[in-house]
């Protein structure tokens, strides 16, 4: 039994009382007017609040379990971190609501209107999202695995890190995405609409990608589907580490950077995974290698070939080390020199806006291509062919 009945739950509402950390399980509160009302720490589970006006209601910490919420009004409602598993919410208006580090495994979302919603951090693990919207909408960090996105618009929407292992994405709008990070492993992406979305880094293992359209996505750095990829549609991609369009594939070489399998894949690829130290070493990397790195390394010369790509990743710290050869070297994680110059010889240097290097570097003969993004930490100090000197310090704005 509830521990407040619905008529006194609309009692205390109407003349502004809040509801906070009541008893009120099973509660049918159908189309009821709610808008605004707290409900802070209450346990829901089971209520029905089918077609409520719930418009900024606030819901944070609230247990909402197997809720019955279909059609109920929850813009701009306060839901974060709320037990929502197991919830029916199809058709529900969620537009700008905030759900960060909400729990909605296996809740049922069809046709929800999620645009503009915060879903940070949010468990939604089996959930089912056919059909809803979620145009602008902040998944970065949300779990989606096994989630059934079918027919889903994601315009817009920021994925950064995302976990979509498993998730079906069938004709899901995904156009100008964020996808950065993201894990798509064996999700099933047919006919989805991923034109200028920004894949970079992404891991595409095992996914299904006929008839997707990829169109100006942005994909440097992502991590194949390791199958032959048939039956896409895309006029160009974007192969930049900076999105600047500066690198166009088409043709052909489009289904073979999203399989992996590239003339220096997989035999010339190198990956050092989280959790791997290094110490005291010397690498050799032949010419057109490509070399991630998320682990740390600590005293190590690494020496690269001709055309070879070093990537440092975000997990990635360099310690004491030196970089020597004509390669790329981008740096999304730490490099710190054991000695000058600590960069020696590399034919383009990018450091993203999480990037952190310190040290000195000496350009190639030709000069070396130099990329620094907003918000990296540099204390670098550059060394021209003639031993000109540039000095930069502190953090980029």
């Amino acid at each position: 039994m509830p521990e407040l009945t619905a008529d006194l739950v609309l009692k205390k509402i109407k003349i502004g009382e809040k509801v906070d950390r009541a008893d009120l399980r099973g509660l049918v509160l159908t189309r009821a007017v709610l808008e605004g009302a707290s409900f802070r720490r209450c346990d829901l589970d089971g209520a029905n609040l089918e077609g409520a006006r719930l418009s900024k209601a606030l819901f944070k910490n609230a247990s909402l379990r197997e809720a019955f919420l279909a059609g109920a009004d929850l813009r701009e409602a306060n839901l974060e971190s709320a037990d929502l598993e197991g919830a029916n919410l199809l058709g529900a208006k969620l537009v700008g609501a905030n759900l960060n580090r909400a729990n909605l495994e296996g809740a049922n979302l069809q046709g929800a209107d999620l645009s503009g919603a915060r879903l940070t951090h949010a468990q939604l693990e089996s959930a089912t999202l056919g059909g809803a919207r979620l145009v602008r909408a902040e998944l970065a960090h949300a779990d989606l695995s096994e989630t059934d996105l079918s027919t889903a618009k994601l315009d817009e929407a920021d994925l950064t890190s995302t976990d979509l292992s498993g998730a079906n994405l069938e004709e899901a709008s995904l156009a100008r995405a964020q996808l950065r990070d993201a894990v798509l492993r064996g999700a099933t992406l047919i006919r989805a609409d991923l034109s200028g979305a920004d894949l970079r880094r992404a891991n595409l293992t095992g996914a299904r990608l006929e008839g997707a359209l990829f169109t100006g996505a942005r994909v440097r750095s992502l991590v194949g589907t390791g199958a032959p990829v048939v039956g896409i549609r895309a006029e160009w991609v974007d192969d930049s580490e900076d999105a600047s369009r500066a690198v166009r594939v088409t043709g052909p070489q489009i289904a073979a950077l999203l399989s992996g399998m590239t003339p220096s894949s997989p035999s010339h690829k190198r990956y050092f995974g989280r959790g791997d130290v290094l110490r005291n070493a010397h690498l050799e990397f032949d010419t057109g290698a490509a070399v991630e790195i998320e682990s740390l390394f600590e005293h190590c010369t690494i020496a690269l070939g001709e055309g070879t790509e070093l990537v440092v990743g975000r997990g990635g710290v360099l310690s004491g080390c030196q970089i020597q050869g004509a390669g790329r070297v981008t740096i999304h994680g730490k490099f710190v020199e054991r000695e000058g110059p600590g960069i020696v010889g590399a034919t383009q240097l990018v450091v993203s806006s999480e990037g952190f290097l310190v040290g000195a570097i000496e350009q190639a003969q030709d000069l070396t291509r130099f990329a620094f993004e907003p918000g990296c930490y540099l204390r670098v100090q550059i060394l021209q062919a003639k031993k000109e000197r540039t000095t930069k310090s502190g953090r980029q704005s």
